[in-house]
C-alpha cells in the first residue's frame, strides 16, 4: 500500500485555482444577469421607466467587481482551509478579509454609480453614496463572501473524498492482487514440492536411512518435508516477513534437495547480519533456487556450486542466488522463456513496491553459470517500506 504525505494530499484534494476561480467569476456573471433580469421585471412591474442598458450596467458594475475580486477569495480559500486545527487563524483571517474587500468592494461600486448616474436624492455627494451603500448592503456583500468560501469548500471536500474512496479502492484492488499472487506462489511451490520425481527422491531417501537403521535421520528427514509443506500452505502467511525467517524456509527446500543431488552439490551461504531482520516478500528466493536446481545444476553432471547471498546495496537489499551450470542456453537462437516462478516473482515484486523500487533480473555471470537477484528497498516496517518507495 500507498501513503501519500498529508500536504502532497491536500494538494492533489484542491481544485485548481485556475479552474475554481473561472467557475467563480462565471457563478457571478450568471447571478448578476439574474438580478439584472429580476430588478428589470420589478420596475415594470411597478410602473418604472428605467431603461433595461441602465439597470444592466448597474448590475454589471455590482457583480463585475464580484468577478475581480473572486480569484482573491479562491486563493484565500486554498491558503487558510479550516480543517487539520487551523479553524481559528483561518476564521480570523477570512473575517478580516471579508470585512476589508467589502469595503472596498462597496466603495469601488459606489464611486462608479455616481460617476455613471450622477447625484442622487439620497447621494448628493459620493461620500454620502458610498456611505449609503456601505450601511445598506454591507451584509450583502459579507453573506457572497461566506457563499463563495462554502461552495468551494463543499466542491473541495468532495473531490477529497472521491480522492481518498479512489485511493482505498486502489489499495483494496491492490492488496487483492498482492494476495492472488501471493497465493499463485504458493501453488506454484506445492506444485513443485508435490512433484513425484521430487518426492519420490524424498522417500526414497527416507527409505535408505530406515534400512541403514538412522531412525533419527529419516525422521528428521521427515519432518523437514512436512515443515516445509506446512508453509507453503499456512493460509495466513503476511505479505513481508524477516529474511531471517524467508531463509530459514528455504534452508529445509535445500537441505530435501541436498538429498536429491548428494555430495556433487555443495551450497553456500553468504548472508550480511545487518539484513536479517529486513522484511522480504515471502517464497522470493524459493522460486530462484528452484530455478537454478531445475535449469542450471541439473543438467550439468559433476560437482556443481549453488550461492545464496543476501546483502545490503546503499538504500536496497540485495538478494542472489548463483549456480554454476551452463548459463542461459538460446532456445532455437532465441533468448529462453521466462517460466512462471519468475513472472509471478516480477509480478509480486511490482505490486508490493512499485515498478520502479524493486526489480528482478536474470543473467549470465563471468566463469559461467547464472545469476538471479532481487534488489528491493531496505526497511524492516511497513512505515519505512512506504517511505522507502516514495508512497
Amino acid at each position: 500500500m500507498t501513503h501519500q504525505p498529508l500536504a502532497m494530499t491536500e494538494d492533489r484534494d484542491q481544485i485548481g485555482w485556475r479552474t475554481a476561480s473561472l467557475v467563480g467569476a462565471g457563478a457571478c456573471a450568471a447571478i448578476g444577469l439574474l438580478e439584472c433580469a429580476k430588478d428589470y421585471v420589478m420596475l415594470q412591474i411597478q410602473g418604472g421607466e428605467r431603461p433595461l442598458l441602465s439597470v444592466l450596467r448597474d448590475n454589471g458594475l455590482w457583480w463585475g467587481l464580484w468577478m475581480l475580486v473572486m480569484p482573491i477569495v479562491i486563493w484565500l480559500a486554498q491558503r487558510f482551509r479550516f480543517d487539520g486545527g487551523r479553524w481559528r487563524r483561518s476564521s480570523a483571517v477570512h473575517g478580516t478579509t471579508s470585512i476589508v474587500l467589502s469595503v472596498v468592494h462597496i466603495a469601488v461600486f459606489g464611486v462608479a454609480y455616481f460617476w455613471a448616474n450622477g447625484p442622487t436624492p439620497w447621494g448628493p455627494t459620493v461620500e454620502r453614496m458610498i456611505s449609503y451603500f456601505e450601511s445598506r448592503y454591507i451584509a450583502t456583500d459579507f453573506f457572497i463572501y461566506a457563499a463563495a468560501l462554502s461552495v468551494y469548500y463543499a466542491f473541495a471536500y468532495f473531490a477529497r473524498f472521491r480522492h481518498l474512496a479512489l485511493v482505498a479502492a486502489q489499495t483494496e484492488s491492490r492488496a487483492a492482487r498482492l494476495q492472488l499472487n501471493l497465493a499463485e506462489a504458493r501453488i506454484h511451490a506445492l506444485r513443485m514440492e508435490l512433484n513425484p520425481h521430487f518426492l519420490f527422491n524424498t522417500l526414497n531417501a527416507v527409505a535408505g536411512l530406515v534400512r541403514k537403521r538412522e531412525h533419527d535421520a529419516a525422521v528428521d528427514m521427515l519432518a523437514r518435508l512436512g515443515d516445509l509443506l506446512r508453509t507453503t500452505l499456512d493460509r495466513e502467511m503476511p505479505a513481508e516477513i524477516p529474511l531471517a525467517d524467508e531463509l530459514s524456509y528455504l534452508g529445509r527446500f535445500v537441505d530435501i534437495e541436498l538429498v536429491r543431488f548428494g555430495d556433487r552439490l555443495h551450497v553456500t551461504w553468504d548472508v550480511d547480519a545487518d539484513v536479517r531482520t529486513a522484511l522480504v516478500p515471502p517464497l522470493i528466493l524459493q522460486p530462484l533456487v528452484e530455478n537454478a536446481l531445475r535449469h542450471g545444476i541439473a543438467r550439468r553432471p559433476g560437482p556443481a556450486l549453488l550461492r545464496v547471498s543476501a546483502r545490503r546495496s546503499g538504500l536496497h537489499v540485495e538478494l542472489a542466488v548463483r549456480d554454476s551450470g551452463d548459463g542461459l542456453s538460446p532456445i532455437d537462437g532465441r533468448a529462453p522463456r521466462e517460466g512462471i516462478g519468475l513472472s509471478n516473482t516480477r509480478a509480486r515484486l511490482a505490486e508490493l513496491y512499485g515498478p520502479e523500487a524493486a526489480s528482478l533480473d536474470v543473467a549470465d555471470v563471468p566463469g559461467g553459470g547464472v545469476r538471479a537477484r532481487v534488489l528491493l528497498p531496505f526497511h524492516t516496517n511497513v512505515e519505512d517500506r512506504d517511505v522507502a518507495v516514495g508512497a
